[in-house]
């Protein structure tokens, strides 16, 4: 069975002959543009050994403006689909990444929900507009979708991808009122969701812990996709408990992104240890290994050495052997 073949039976929840891996890490500045940037990926493909390659969002912005001066500006924004700047530069960025990997590797595109990407304006300034004019903001989310939803469908038509990386933030606990995130950002997100759901059969759903505090999980618990990736060390939801609450659907990561993880700190033993730990977890739930696919909470820091995910991938294949 070949990387791609065992891929897709992972993501669909049957029995395949190894636990794909896949870890990403930031762009430093340098490897943001043109074809350092294309370079990047294709080399840190080949040098992890990953069973696919997520496509970084580093350096991009957004489809409307994170700088505006007032609510009345941000509502000027109008879909522009292949028009807009944004969508025309990630679009190409994703085309020459997989030109220059030549169907080596199946690809996912991150693309971030419009109030993801409508909160780098700032916590505070968003939370005023929203207290100012809330279907303002709304109207805006809908339209930011039009654009992403659109991109993501090209993405997969055009650009070469296999699928969306769809990333979520805005229901900690923390942050907005119960009830008030999904009020705000559900119908947008929905448009996204459809978007890419109706290209591909393969997406996967991020829920971020990006500031360490948790989500209200039930908020995505039913939004549409094919496998899920949340924090589970923020969230404090093993991957098991996981494929529970999401409906049995499969379940991707395990390891800790954080700078006190095993993965960043560990010896070689120490973090193949980690792997066969949480490999071990799942299977005593499950009885197997089908629906999981290893990986981490989130993307790693520049200063991650990359050498390290090969370790995992490198465990996944050995253990692999060890069953046959």
């Amino acid at each position: 069975m070949n990387r791609r073949e065992n891929l897709r039976l992972a993501l669909e929840g049957k029995p395949h002959e190894w636990i794909p891996v896949s870890f990403f890490y930031h762009l430093r500045p340098e490897q943001q543009q043109g074809e350092s940037c294309t370079q990047f990926h294709a080399d840190f493909f080949r040098e992890t050994g990953e069973d696919f390659l997520k496509i970084m969002h580093d350096g991009l912005t957004a489809p409307c403006t994170l700088c505006p001066s007032s609510l009345e500006e941000l509502k000027e924004y109008r879909p522009g689909k292949w028009k807009n700047p944004y969508v025309a530069m990630y679009l190409e960025r994703a085309q020459r990444i997989n030109e220059a990997l030549k169907g080596e590797a199946d690809t996912y595109c991150n693309v971030f929900s419009p109030f993801t990407l409508l909160r780098r304006i700032g916590d505070q300034k968003l939370l005023s507009y929203i207290q100012e004019d809330v279907q303002g903001i709304r109207d805006v989310l809908c339209r930011m979708a039009e654009d992403i939803g659109w991109m993501a469908e090209q993405m997969v038509r055009d650009a070469g991808c296999m699928g969306i990386f769809l990333a979520f933030q805005g229901a900690e606990s923390n942050f907005l009122a119960q009830g008030q995130y999904e009020a705000l950002a559900e119908e947008s997100d929905r448009v996204v969701l459809n978007a890419s759901n109706g290209v591909s059969p393969w997406n996967i759903l991020h829920f971020c812990g990006w500031n360490q505090v948790k989500n209200r999980l039930e908020v995505w618990r039913e939004y549409p996709g094919c496998a899920v990736n949340w924090d589970t060390h923020v969230e404090e939801m093993t991957l098991a408990k996981g494929r529970t609450f999401f409906g049995m659907r499969s379940v991707f990561g395990g390891f800790s992104n954080q700078k006190n993880g095993i993965l960043y700190r560990g010896t070689k033993q120490e973090v193949e240890s980690e792997a066969e730990r949480i490999v071990g977890e799942y299977e005593t739930v499950w009885g197997n290994t089908d629906g999981l696919l290893l990986g981490a909470d989130c993307s790693f820091l520049p200063d991650f050495q990359p050498e390290r995910f090969r370790w995992v991938t490198d465990w996944s294949r050995r253990s692999r052997e060890g069953k046959e």
